[in-house]
């Protein structure tokens, strides 16, 4: 049933329903161990390494949720929670602690357990292009929910975040701003699509949600890639060249550090500055890229000018504090 012979940690209080799970997953060919607490299945999972976590909505001793705690240890550890409770209090709590799925009990269709089982078991960049292409196939058919898409991303002109004060005028909708906060410092992802490409709306909605992983393990992985705008602009392209779609893509990451007054720049296409062109690699899509990183001293607040090659235009100003 699964493409290897993954260990799979099981923590469940009813004996019963966990003799059963585990009869399941052993015909399936998965390795198990149990847990009948959360305590006990933390220590299971720091002593084993599983490769994915079946779990209740349980709680330790001292009320913290056990799932939220595998994932502060482990954020790359898939979790499915596996509960009675049907509502969608219960279904949020567990996904905003990190699980990828949710399974309620009694199990009436097995069959499906073992495909969320096995789709959660996949890495990240697999189950990412496979819910794109899924996306992708449903836009190409449906132009009205395309429309509302592109709709949606029509973004506030003024923005503030951790004590930076954005303002964003962009020319074009097929120009997309998005920002992270990397402790006191900003990520900043400056985006231009062909708008004559009729894939374009899916490559935007990857786009949009292409840092959340790396994100998510952002603080816990010692030299997270996103400290480096170099590296994370080459994770972006390998991802947009996976998806297999036949597209091209303008972008720049820029790293504003608020303690060293500094900028951090990745180009991939965007024109405006001597400094983006210094380290311009040109345009995302076209195959492997090698990125260079640039590095200059600045003032705030800052004021950016970037253009595309397919006319768009955005014209952004960054400042700190009272500024």
């Amino acid at each position: 049933m699964f493409d290897f012979c993954p260990l799979i940690l099981l923590i469940e209080e009813d004996p019963l329903f966990r003799r059963l799970m585990i009869t399941y997953l052993e015909l399936w060919g998965a390795r198990v161990i149990e847990a009948d607490g959360g305590e006990d299945g933390l220590v299971q999972a720091e002593l084993n390494g599983p490769d994915l976590v079946l779990c209740g909505l349980l709680l330790m001793p001292a009320g913290d949720d056990v799932i939220a705690g595998l994932k502060r240890r482990y954020p790359a550890l898939p979790v499915i929670a596996i509960s009675s409770r049907q509502t969608m209090a219960d279904v949020a709590r567990a996904l905003r602690a990190g699980a990828e799925d949710y399974l309620i009990k009694p199990i009436r269709n097995w069959s499906l357990v073992a495909e969320v089982i096995a789709a959660s078991l996949k890495p990240e960049s697999t189950r990412m292009l496979d819910e794109l292409h899924d996306h992708l196939a449903y836009y190409r058919r449906e132009d009205i929910a395309a429309s509302r898409l592109l709709r949606s991303w029509r973004q506030q002109p003024e923005r503030e975040l951790g004590g930076w004060r954005l303002s964003c005028r962009q020319s074009s909708p097929w120009v997309l701003t998005e920002y992270l906060n990397l402790d006191r410092d900003l990520l900043l992802l400056l985006a231009e699509f062909d708008p004559l490409n009729m894939d374009t709306p899916v490559i935007m909605t990857l786009v949009t949600f292409i840092l959340n992983e790396p994100m998510r393990r952002y603080g816990s992985e010692p030299g997270s890639m996103l400290n480096s705008p170099a590296r994370t602009l080459e994770y972006i392209n390998r991802l947009i060249l996976d998806v297999g779609l036949d597209i091209r893509v303008n972008l720049a990451l820029i790293r504003l550090s608020a303690d060293a007054s500094t900028v951090e720049v990745a180009n991939g296409g965007m024109a405006g500055s001597d400094w983006l062109d210094r380290c311009n690699a040109g345009p995302l899509g076209l195959g492997e890229l090698t990125a260079d990183q640039f590095s200059y001293r600045c003032s705030f607040p800052l004021n950016l000018t970037l253009k595309g090659s397919f006319g768009g235009e955005i014209q952004l100003t960054a400042s700190r504090g009272s500024h």
